[in-house]
């Protein structure tokens, strides 16, 4: 049995928890239910919602953020869309990129004190894979992100190989994702998840000493960190039901900071407040319309032409988030090598009546066309009720479509997707910064959207620039795929936004953590 030592040390953890959280319930704890704390600890707001805090069975940005903070990879995203090693000190293919060996970092310690070797990677990747916690962990498992792992071995205390499907020259940017959070081997269960209730356990610079269902969630600095510590003492993060509350909130200053999602409106006047800054980063979330190419009216192509010769993107930056966010014609957003605006090549920059008349008329298909838009009232925030209000509107114009919208709320709605819906929207946030990641969640056959798109000749471009082994010749053929996945059309993306956080005065760090990689790195953050 690997460190018989922690069990004893998961009682120790238990006690220092409970020590822990009688302290915040005095200072810091106390304070994040009314002002902001005088002392070095950060109170951020969210309205984002949790669901798995553990990584194997975390697939959402909410869940992610929070996990973040408490788990590493083996890799970390950078801000030139890059990644570098983390608990890894390098991995290099052996012979091929179809096999990957990985040193690892000594010294690392976990939370609850024990060491990290490789026997907790390999069981860390072995159970995102497991068949029962899959099922466990229904749609927010990434287990498709490892969907080319066959096998991880260890070699020796301080070494791992991954021995893949096939070649995969990115393979580092996938140890750098959400699927990749270590967690030790002898804590947890390699057939289950992690309840949230449960003690969570990592190698990051903090601690998770308390979570509160829908309240919030209550962090400590890791002193025996192994990196740079963290520039604050401790780290709260709110969580609220709806933006205006939080606004009030970091306008009474109750929290220091906030992060996903005001309205736009709401970033207006925030933008107007002395007391307050707005911060905006580099873009890669997205907003996409998924059509499910099985089912009816969606399995004519035609029908998904149409849609996307009429798609309101510019009414929808414009009128709903007051350009704070802008169009997007291709899955990879604007700003990642190899991005083409392929929709717009195809389609053009604004909705074209005539074309999408034609391509129902050529089809034989009458005129209003009835279909059915899902959409989720929360989850996104709370301006997706204007979105979808002015994507029927734009695509009721000229008598081509007539739109009946459906909504459902996210435990409900990311439950069945395409099982049940034939048209529904998604958002994106980046898994790590790369065009690749933007392509293979969605066009592979099996997708994570369900919608059963299948294209050989994608699957066989897919199959390519994994094993490309120069930058030009992938991001060639990822040109190929936007072009490909513009004329099925089986998913139609409509914007990109920003990585907006708004933070009061005293509060200093902030634009250093806001990049392509989509983290909010709070342990980067300090307040005086």
């Amino acid at each position: 049995m690997k460190r018989p030592e922690t069990r004893w040390r998961l009682g120790a953890l238990a006690a220092f928890v409970a020590l822990a959280v009688a302290a915040l319930g005095a200072g810091a704890g106390q304070s994040a239910l009314g002002g902001a704390s005088q002392s070095g600890v950060l109170i951020s707001g969210t309205t984002d919602s949790i669901t798995n805090i553990d990584p194997a069975g975390n697939y959402d940005f909410g869940s992610f953020s929070l996990g973040v903070n408490v788990f590493e990879r083996l890799y970390e995203a950078r801000n030139n869309a890059q990644v570098r090693p983390n608990l890894a000190t390098r991995c290099v293919p052996r012979g091929s990129t179809r096999t990957w060996r990985c040193t690892l970092r000594r010294g690392v310690t976990f939370h609850d004190g024990s060491a990290f070797d490789s026997a907790d990677v390999k069981f860390s990747f072995d159970r995102v894979l497991n068949a029962q916690v899959i099922k466990q962990a229904a749609a927010n498992t990434p287990s498709s992100l490892l969907s080319n792992l066959r096998s991880v071995r260890t070699n020796g205390r301080y070494a791992v190989t991954f021995n893949l499907k096939a070649p995969q020259s990115t393979w580092p940017y996938i140890l750098a994702t959400g699927a990749g959070g270590i967690v030790p081997s002898d804590t947890y269960k390699g057939n289950a998840l992690q309840a949230n209730n449960q003690p969570q356990i990592g190698t990051g610079p903090y601690r998770l000493t308390r979570y509160t269902p829908g309240q919030q969630a209550v962090f400590e600095r890791f002193d025996d960190y192994w990196g740079t510590r963290a520039r604050n003492e401790g780290l709260i993060l709110r969580y609220y039901s709806r933006s205006s509350t939080m606004k009030l909130g970091l306008e009474r200053g109750e929290i220091d900071m906030a992060f996903q999602t005001f309205t736009p409106t709401e970033l207006n006047s925030l933008d107007r407040n002395r007391n307050v800054r707005v911060f905006q980063g580099p873009g890669a979330v997205i907003r996409y319309l998924v059509l499910n190419v099985e089912r009816e009216p969606f399995d004519n192509i035609a029908v998904r032409r149409a849609l996307a010769y009429l798609i309101p993107r510019q009414a929808i930056a414009s009128r709903v988030y007051n350009r704070t966010v802008k169009p997007l014609y291709s899955m990879p957003p604007a700003g990642l090598p190899g991005h083409i605006d392929a929709f717009a090549a195809r389609y053009g920059r604004a909705p074209n009546l005539a074309a999408a008349r034609r391509e129902l008329q050529r089809a034989g298909i009458s005129m209003p066309l009835s279909i059915e838009l899902w959409w989720t009232p929360t989850h996104y925030g709370d301006a997706t009720a204007d979105e979808y209000a002015e994507m029927k509107r734009g695509l009721e114009r000229g008598g081509v479509f007539r739109v009946t919208l459906r909504s459902a709320e996210w435990a409900q709605y990311s439950s069945v997707l395409g099982n049940q819906y034939n048209a529904f929207q998604l958002g994106w946030f980046p898994d790590y910064p790369d065009t690749e990641n933007y392509i293979l969640s969605f066009y592979q056959p099996g997708n994570f959207t369900e919608n059963g798109y299948a294209n050989p000749r994608m699957t066989r471009l897919i199959n390519q620039e994994l094993a490309a082994t120069s930058t030009a010749r992938r991001l060639a053929i990822i040109r190929q795929i936007q072009r490909l996945a513009a004329a099925d059309a089986p998913i139609i993306p409509y914007w990109q936004g920003n990585m907006i956080a708004v933070a009061r005065r005293n509060v200093s760090g902030v634009p250093s953590t806001l990049d392509a990689a989509f983290i909010m790195r709070y342990w980067k953050i300090s307040k005086s």
